[in-house]
């Protein structure tokens, strides 16, 4: 779902009836004592900035229940059971309205249940083209032979009134996509292994802004209206490229497989996170569209000096194949077994490019990450911990899986300051660099 996952943020002020900790087993004694019994809420008014959705607002509010401290799940699980609720827009016409519940070890048993229900609105969904034609420089038809080395000059550019008409939207589109995804999983072996099986119900509206009014700038540099060329999509659809350009139902089952051996799901020190995820979209649900999706991901955190400083190397490496099949306003889908993301661009994947600029059948990713919490302190009744994270991103899209190579692979970096508070909620604010552009991104979790 394009531009629907890892685009909400967080202002600086936060709201709380009761809180606690809500840590795992495998720290310290001390944190283990001092995990409170019961439930507990927090809430967060949202405010957000980025690059890709403006200025949003809203709020979250996420309810914990952490049991009794003589039960043995208690010392084990992050939770017993967690809910939130949320309800955020923003000035660049992004809805994302959302109901999750999440309980590992329900009634006691080896089984977790995750559902995520979701209305998600963007009015300007990217579209760069799929797969390698998404890694040409930026250029639109306005302007043939012409590329854009920043994101600002091609803005500009596009929004110029050329025989009366303005190329302000060929890169964007507008869908609606209300979401329900339903999983259980099973756990094995500690609980270090879990087999994942679920399904997703959807349905997209696409709107294409062809032939649309949208603003421009004429010859004088005044704003005006002015009719849309056609788009990027529309250019990709009447030539037969891709999959999915009428929208529709997009249902599927969900596979995954998963190997954990982290000490804190949050907020790791150390441990890894491998799954395999597969989707298949099939008529058998209602599709319109048949596929197979498969993603393969790798997560490690290690802690090089704890005795000296609670500084923690985190990395992420992934791989993803699709069928011909795939509707393109689906194939920037990445459905990691513990939260589907979105990319490649934007927050949760490339920082610093703009949300959805390199997406194609086949996609990989890598991800490093430098943890150092640099102060703990308690205010309010609330734990609170600093974080200062340099990171650095790598990905690229290809055709097929036959393409792959370690050229053109599309690099950003830059630093994040994150803030947990009572252990298990995760704030961060990250700034991306990369060759075209800049982005900022206030957000909940680690970006893995």
């Amino acid at each position: 779902m394009r531009a629907a996952w890892g685009m909400l943020a967080v202002s600086a002020i936060a709201l709380v009836s009761s809180a606690g900790d809500a840590r795992a087993g495998g720290l310290t004694a001390e944190d283990l004592a001092e995990k409170k019994e019961g439930g507990y809420v927090t809430g967060l008014p949202l405010f957000a900035y980025s690059t890709d959705i403006g200025f949003g607002g809203g709020a979250r509010a996420y309810y914990y229940w952490n049991g009794d401290r003589k039960d043995p799940r208690f010392a084990t699980t992050p939770y017993l059971q967690r809910i939130f609720l949320q309800a955020f827009a923003s000035t660049r016409g992004i809805q994302f309205h959302w109901l999750d519940y999440d309980a590992p070890k329900i009634f006691d048993s080896p089984y977790r249940i995750r559902s995520q229900l979701i209305f998600a609105r963007n009015i300007n969904s990217n579209y760069f083209g799929l797969g390698t034609d998404s890694l040409q420089p930026l250029h639109f038809s306005g302007l043939p032979g012409e590329d854009f080395d920043k994101y600002s000059d091609y803005v500009d550019a596009q929004q110029q009134v050329r025989n009366g008409l303005a190329y302000t939207k060929y890169n964007q589109f507008d869908e609606i996509r209300p979401l329900w995804i339903a999983s259980i999983e099973r756990s094995f072996f500690k609980d270090r292994v879990r087999v994942l099986g679920g399904f997703g119900l959807s349905y997209a509206s696409i709107r294409d802004y062809t032939g649309k009014k949208v603003d421009a700038v004429d010859d004088t540099g005044a704003s005006v209206k002015a009719t849309e060329a056609p788009t990027k999509l529309r250019e990709d659809c009447d030539a037969g490229k891709i999959v999915g350009c009428s929208g529709g139902r997009e249902n599927f089952l969900r596979l995954g497989l998963s190997y954990d051996t982290r000490d804190f799901e949050p907020d790791p020190n150390s441990g890894v996170f491998a799954d395999l995820a597969m989707d298949v979209g099939t008529v058998a649900l209602g599709s319109e569209y048949d596929y197979v999706r498969v993603l393969g991901a790798a997560r490690g955190y290690w802690s090089p000096v704890p005795d000296k400083a609670d500084l923690v190397l985190a990395g992420r490496a992934m791989m993803q194949v699709q069928s011909k099949g795939t509707p393109f306003f689906s194939q920037n889908s990445l459905p990691f077994t513990e939260d589907f993301q979105n990319g490649l661009g934007g927050h949760r994947t490339l920082r610093g490019f703009k949300q959805d600029r390199f997406v194609g059948r086949t996609m990989t990713l890598v991800n490093a990450e430098l943890r150092w919490t640099f102060a703990k302190f308690t205010a309010v009744h609330q734990r609170w911990s600093l974080f200062l994270v340099p990171f650095f991103d790598f990905g690229r899209p290809y055709d097929n899986v036959g393409q792959l190579t370690y050229k053109d692979w599309q690099a950003s970096y830059g630093g994040a300051f994150r803030i947990a508070w009572n252990q298990a909620t995760i704030i961060t604010v990250d700034y991306g660099i990369s060759s075209e552009d800049t982005g900022l991104y206030i957000n909940f979790k680690h970006q893995f």
